[in-house]
């Protein structure tokens, strides 16, 4: 039964802004959007990754022009690396769509994705759409077409450009240039058609500029027929910003790549280049296509009433254009076309809204539930206009609830409590889970090689899971219906960042978590394994034990857990034995009366990106090694995120962190080791004046090891105590051929003899950012080259200096090591222990 609650007085207190707070927008907004509402155009702007839009025409397009401007990245940067956490892969990728969905709410687009997954630099666009599955990944780009209907189509990169940049990058405007010719095509792609419609775009264009002719100069002398010629730098007196500083705003959000951007004032000019479509007609790239009201059949009658809106639109009671904006409405719903029909109707009814100041919300006390529980919720309802506004009812999923039909009073909040059960079969959350839990449905399914597994069709873009929950509030507005859904959130007060927002999530019973997903095992020794189990239920009771494959000892082997409180935790130890050498996987089972839990819930938690959390099995593999190690000390120096310093900790070295400030003279004399951290050099000003006291640590026979930096950005050239270029050098092939130039030098026989096989089963590539040039002190080491190219042999190079050693790699420790690549740690060994 619902309590209804009428409160006179309520205060909204919103410090901080994360992904999921809701809109509340002011009026300069709702005039922008009602000028987007009156603009009948779409874009497309399609490129491979995160970070790879050009957010100023992204800006231009959706701001100046009103036109829907959506970005299509083909991947979600999960190949890439991290600056401000551990998180790689699939986790850096819900990161960086996060980022994204920021930038979107920023620069005004939207956003939306492929099922291909980032596995790192390609080379060439034929490498990638082998990987990618090339046929699977030009459907979802014929999809993004016919779902956004996008007048235009802007490539970021050139498709003519094979071989002469990343292949990501290639492959994105290859894709996008077939996608144009067969997204309109009814006898192609067709198991879409039950949900689209064929579409041909306009025309297709390259987003260039003079860097992709080599220089300024170049680009000036080119021909530029076909070129269009954007002034995009508008000033927007409404918002008090540049076009270039909203787009820096939204360029800053990608902060996971160290993007943070700084805008510009004053001209700038943005040039696309026709390369599919129909003949260019002056500088407007829509030109032949009636983007007012009257390019639909209903659209005259629509458009009269909503240009006069836009013409009279009253900036401090924005209330008063609500009843024109109603009969606008009524007409937009009976548009035939559903693609108008519902394009539009989103945005009539954000409109209404915020002219209204009419805020609704569902918010549980909770931020998550399991299936089956009971729900507390409590619901709220203010219209902060003089219109005569009845909140008719309010339902969830169809399941009306039991609220009395209430005229809302100007500025008086209304406050109604509730608890239902959660029931999984009436949620919107369709994800294709057994289970239903609330996690990235791109993460549901075992991924295949360069692509995730998304068997729902209407799931295929989207950049996040569905809300599992909505509530509908349905209102009379003088006497027209109208309706607003929201998602169920969770909502707190922080006393450092105020009000807070998360997305409310269903969960299992309980989290299963271990602390590695790879343990190292030396020598078949045993190790102790902890499983953390944290409930997400009251009482949770049941027996705890691993799942291990045969000839791997296990003590105890059941534990009894008893957590009585909802978020309590507990750590179980089990005693595991290896009989063997190789590698197993282990899962921690939870036997509970009615089922077993095998999931592990990892959190996700930035301020920029709120709170998010990832499902999955948990699991770990297990790997016994024959191997040695020496008891040197290790000092490492932090760069981007990596959990290198954990790997070598779980097999045995004593390692220290610090930070690139804390470096000196007094502290590396504790250490026979300094590790520097993955591109330390392109992140931390200070090494500019520190490498001297690291090469004196060297001098006095430390060992100095470093790892890959980029060859733009460096702080400091004097990388080495010798001569010694980085260059963009990599290869990318994890199973190219790697040959040995110094069979006989100490790093390839001690402590552990390095062999071919220890090169076998590294993940995602070999290695980047290999020196070009070295002097005649520093010895490679080993010799690989993808195919087609010529030997790269500086992956490993080595340099006696005073009385220590100097080592420069760009092999992929930082993937390899975390993914327990037996051959990585045993080499990752040697090189800690030269002598």
């Amino acid at each position: 039964m619902i309590k209804s609650i009428v409160c006179s007085f309520f205060l909204v207190i919103s410090i901080i802004s994360t992904a999921q707070e809701p809109k509340k927008p002011s009026s300069s907004e709702t005039y922008q959007q009602l000028k987007a509402l009156n603009f009948l155009g779409n874009v497309l702007y399609i490129a491979a990754h995160p970070d790879d839009e050009n957010t100023s025409l992204i800006t231009y397009f959706s701001k100046d022009i009103n036109a829907k401007t959506t970005y299509l990245s083909l991947t979600r940067g999960d190949g890439g690396q991290n600056l401000i956490g551990s998180e790689l892969s699939e986790k850096l990728g819900i990161i960086r769509t996060q980022e994204l969905l920021n930038a979107r709410r920023i620069d005004g687009g939207q956003q939306w994705f492929s099922r291909a997954i980032d596995f790192g630099y390609s080379k060439t666009p034929e490498e990638t759409l082998e990987l990618w599955d090339k046929e699977k990944i030009l459907s979802d780009v014929v999809w993004a077409i016919r779902k956004h209907r996008p007048d235009v189509i802007i490539n970021r990169f050139d498709h003519r450009t094979s071989g002469s940049t990343h292949g990501h990058h290639t492959s994105s405007a290859i894709l996008s240039t077939e996608a144009f010719e067969l997204a309109g095509q009814k006898d192609k792609f067709t198991d879409q058609l039950e949900f689209v419609k064929p579409w041909s775009p306009k025309r297709a264009f390259f987003n260039t500029s003079w860097w992709f002719y080599g220089s300024q100069e170049a680009f000036e002398k080119a021909d530029k027929t076909n070129l269009i010629e954007l002034e995009i730098n508008t000033y927007y007196p409404l918002e008090g910003l540049s076009n270039n500083e909203i787009s820096a705003l939204s360029r800053s959000q990608h902060k996971s790549q160290g993007f943070g951007n700084t805008g510009s004032r004053g001209d700038k000019i943005e040039y696309i280049e026709l390369i599919k479509g129909d003949k260019l007609e002056g500088n407007n790239p829509f030109a032949g296509t009636d983007t007012s009201w009257n390019r639909i059949p209903e659209g005259k009658a629509i458009g009269k009433i909503l240009n006069q809106v836009e013409d009279d639109f009253d900036f401090r009671q924005p209330w008063k254009s609500v009843p024109e904006l109603l009969k606008a409405k009524t007409l937009i719903d009976n548009i035939e076309d559903e693609f108008w029909r519902t394009q539009k109707s989103q945005q009539i009814i954000s409109i209404i809204t915020a002219s209204l100041g009419l805020f609704t919300e569902a918010r549980s006390d909770n931020p998550y539930a399991n299936p089956g529980d009971a729900v507390e919720i409590e619901l709220e309802v203010i219209n902060r206009s003089p219109e005569e506004i009845h909140l008719k009812s309010i339902s969830q999923s169809g399941r009306s609830l039991d609220i009395n039909s209430t005229l809302l009073e100007n500025n008086k909040d209304y406050k109604f409590s509730s608890q239902f059960e959660l029931n999984l079969s009436d949620s919107v959350t369709q994800t294709g889970s057994e289970e239903n839990y609330t996690t990235p449905y791109w993460l549901e399914k075992q991924p295949k090689l360069g692509l995730y597994t998304v068997n729902d069709r209407k799931l295929i873009g989207l950049p996040e899971s569905p809300k599992p929950l909505l509530f509908t509030f349905e209102f009379d507005i003088d006497g027209t219906p109208f309706k607003i859904t929201k998602p169920l959130i969770y909502k707190y007060n922080d006393p450092v960042k105020g009000e807070v927002y998360q997305d409310f999530g269903i969960l299992p019973e309980a989290s299963l978590s271990m602390e590695e997903e790879v343990y190292m095992f030396k020598n078949s020794n045993k190790k102790t394994i902890e499983v953390n189990v944290k409930a997400f239920t009251k009482n949770l009771s049941g027996q705890l034990e691993l799942n291990i494959p045969k000839g791997w000892n296990v003590s105890p082997r059941v534990q009894q857990v008893n957590l009585k409180n909802k978020g309590e935790s507990k750590t179980f130890a089990f005693e595991v034995t290896p009989t063997a050498f190789g590698e197993v996987k282990v899962t921690p089972e939870l036997k509970l009366a009615d089922k077993t839990l095998r999931k592990k819930v990892s959190t996700i938690d930035y301020d920029h990106i709120g709170t998010h959390n990832l499902i999955e099995n948990s699991t770990a593999k297990l790997v016994n090694l024959n191997i040695q190690i020496s008891d040197k000390k290790v000092a490492y120096i932090n760069g981007a995120g990596s959990s290198v310093p954990d790997n070598l900790r779980d097999l045995g070295f004593d390692v220290e962190e610090f930070t690139a400030e804390s470096i000196t003279k007094e502290l590396l004399a504790n250490f026979d080791v300094a590790i520097m951290g993955i591109r330390v050099y392109n992140i931390y000003d200070v090494l500019s004046y520190k490498q001297d006291v690291l090469f004196e640590f060297v001098e006095t026979g430390g060992t100095m090891l470093v790892q890959y930096n980029t060859n733009r950005g460096l702080k400091t050239e004097n990388i080495a105590p010798f001569g010694m270029r980085i260059s963009r050098d990599r290869v990318t092939e994890e199973k190219a051929e790697v040959r040995f130039i110094s069979p006989e030098h100490p790093v390839l026989n001690s402590p552990n003899k390095i062999v071919k096989e220890d090169f076998e089963g590294w993940v995602q590539e070999r290695g980047l950012y290999f020196p070009d040039q070295w002097s005649k002190e520093l010895i490679p080491i080993l010799s690989m080259n993808d195919k087609n190219e010529t030997p790269k042999d500086s992956s490993i190079l080595i340099g006696n200096y005073g009385k220590g050693h100097y080592i420069y790699t760009g092999l992929s420790f930082f993937r390899e090591l975390p993914a327990g690549v037996a051959g990585a740690f045993k080499l990752m060994a040697n090189l800690i222990s030269i002598e």
